[in-house]
């Protein structure tokens, strides 16, 4: 992180104001106090907190043939601006509007849900770690690995892994912005 800040820049703030800011991440503070930080900046730069949890957290993309052109290129093109943390783990995550977990793309720790017929919704790295009434499950399963799961609590559903990164990956033209700056690079 501390190489890319060198790249920060932004009509807002003026160099000063920058230093003020900096550095994102600090070897003072935990893991999580900076995988926090980074997230907090992407998200008040504005990303969503799914956006920013792809940026950070990203699935396997690299020679996955299997991919969609448009998520790979999202990928692709993040990566250029950021290290994947690779730290294994399952990140829940919250805005106070969308609540979410993702997965590491190695899939190193367990990630387990449980949606209730009476809206509760349960995440924990082991099946049976809160006691639930089985009759009132609706929905359970297992993160994949790179996978996201969110509930979205102002439109009052799950949006599934593919719907959320279809429409986060196709809102941008990663793939053009790539090929144009590829172009440049040859050329200059």
């Amino acid at each position: 992180m501390k190489s890319k800040q060198a790249l920060f820049e932004s009509d807002l703030f003026t160099p000063e104001e920058f230093e003020l800011l900096l550095p994102v991440c600090d070897k003072a503070h935990s893991d999580s106090a900076n995988l926090d930080a980074i997230i907090e900046m992407l998200v008040l730069s504005g990303r969503s907190l799914p956006h920013a949890m792809m940026m950070v957290i990203p699935e396997a993309w690299q020679g996955n043939d299997m991919m969609e052109n448009d998520k790979k290129s999202f990928y692709e093109y993040h990566a250029s601006l950021m290290e994947p943390w690779d730290g294994p783990a399952s990140i829940c995550f919250t805005d106070g509007e969308v609540v979410g977990a993702t997965l590491d793309r190695n899939g190193l720790r367990p990630s387990r849900y449980c949606l209730t017929s009476d809206d509760k919704l349960v995440m924990a790295s082991e099946a049976g770690a809160l006691p639930v009434d089985e009759s009132k499950v609706i929905l359970k399963g297992r993160l994949q690995p790179g996978k996201m799961f969110v509930a979205d609590l102002a439109q009052g559903r799950i949006i599934s892994d593919e719907e959320l990164k279809e429409e986060i990956c196709s809102r941008q033209p990663y793939r053009q912005w790539l090929d144009k700056n590829k172009i440049h690079a040859m050329a200059g």
